[in-house]
């Protein structure tokens, strides 16, 4: 009898022996990123459980925040406040600049040069993801950052076409107004991103994208209250006078914008190229398609041109785990994976080969639009420094509430004066 109790305690001892063995190979990932919502959200779940499958001693601890959290506060509060992710989500371009400056990133330069990674990526994708040539980002996405989608059946119940000129715009607006219906659903609520980003695009057609780099970057003899500037804004403040708008533009937030789009309460809806995804999920019936901001009359800059950049993911510089970090960029950056994930959400992805994965019809709209488009610009909040993004954005909300332009940039002015 004692014998049998001995067996049975080593016996036990051993299961515990061999279960805290197992958690002591396991190496988990704090993988921090904003896919909340959308088809890319249940693609990215697969993608997960396929990689844990296919590496055994890997987990993924997933910290996930919504936009405006984790650009503004999420991420950085992860970093300062001692717990940095191993893999972490980014905007391209000026905050992968500001983290690299930072020491958050860990330097991939090395890495993406074996077994050709580098080359698997279109060209384009590299110039968000690297500072003073190295690399720090792993390309992803490249997104539109601003289209004007449209309900296609509306559409054809008023015999309209996509404009092409700002004027054939208005009067789309006009006619569905007249009608009883919202012309463009929006939702500014928070750091103001939505409307800011489309604000910045009316920027860069008025004054040039030269002239709007050079004001967003505070230059010498630059001014938010330049005529120019002043002008882009009034086409806003000109459409919120004639009621275009949903009413509490900054009162509801992207998502809740999105979902009056999605059923059918409006016409029209000013949102980036992530909206595929979420329709795709959200309102799968729903008949839409997109087009561009239509060519504004006078203006000094690019009329087909877009607001754009790559998204991508960074290894944490502190991490334990650099290895298996990159192995889980390595595997999610992989052909496969991608086509897969092109052909579930519609979005465009940054690696080569997976253009004909797609079955949204929506993915040919953003080709056509990235195909047509000589000029890219960069949205305010990830070109540039981001007091100064929001010192616009907030002049861009401002008159979003009916506030006169002029005055709403002249605030935007002195917000930013002790930075020049």
């Amino acid at each position: 009898m004692k014998r049998s109790i001995q067996m049975i305690i080593l016996g036990c001892i051993l299961v515990m022996s061999l279960a805290f063995t197992a958690m002591a190979e396991t190496v988990v990932l704090d993988f921090a990123h904003a896919t909340v919502g959308g088809s890319f959200r249940d693609a990215l779940t697969k993608i997960i459980e396929d990689f844990e499958a296919e590496n055994p001693g890997i987990r993924i601890k997933e910290n996930t925040m919504k936009d405006e959290i984790y650009e503004t506060v999420g991420l950085l509060s992860l970093f300062q406040g001692g717990t940095p992710p191993d893999v972490y989500f980014q905007w391209g371009g000026w905050l992968v600049e500001r983290d690299a400056a930072e020491g958050f990133p860990a330097d991939l330069t090395e890495e993406m040069a074996k077994d050709g990674w580098k080359d698997s990526f279109v060209d384009s994708a590299w110039s968000d993801a690297t500072v003073d040539g190295r690399i720090y980002m792993v390309p992803h996405s490249l997104d539109i950052t601003n289209l004007i989608w449209y309900n296609k059946e509306m559409f054809d119940k008023f015999g309209l076409s996509e404009p092409t000129t700002w004027d054939e715009f208005l009067d789309i607006c006009e006619t569905f107004k007249q009608n009883g219906i919202v012309p463009l659903a929006a939702g500014n609520k928070g750091v103001g991103w939505p409307m800011g980003n489309w604000a910045g695009h009316l920027v860069s057609r008025v004054i040039g994208e030269n002239a709007y780099d050079s004001l967003l970057k505070l230059e010498a003899e630059t001014s938010f209250s330049d005529p120019g500037v002043v002008a882009a804004l009034e086409l806003l403040a000109d459409m919120v006078r004639k009621g275009y708008f949903n009413v509490g533009v900054n009162v509801i937030d992207s998502t809740e914008a999105r979902m009056m789009f999605f059923m059918e309460q409006a016409a029209m809806h000013p949102i980036g190229s992530w909206l595929v995804s979420s329709a795709r999920r959200d309102a799968p019936e729903l008949v839409y398609a997109g087009f561009d901001t239509p060519a504004i009359p006078g203006g000094k800059g690019d009329q087909t041109s877009m607001t754009g950049l790559t998204t991508g993911y960074l290894v944490g510089a502190e991490t334990a785990h650099f290895d298996e970090a990159v192995s889980f960029l390595r595997y999610l950056t992989s052909l496969p994976v991608q086509r897969y994930r092109v052909g579930e959400t519609g979005d465009l992805s940054a690696v080569k080969g997976t253009e004909d994965a797609a079955v949204e019809p929506n993915y040919a709209t953003l080709v056509k639009i990235s195909e047509k488009a000589k000029r890219t610009v960069a949205p305010p909040d990830t070109g540039y420094e981001l007091e100064v993004a929001y010192a616009f954005y907030n002049a861009v909300a401002r008159v979003m509430d009916g506030v006169d332009p002029a005055a709403a940039l002249a605030e935007a002015d002195q917000a930013v004066a002790h930075l020049r």
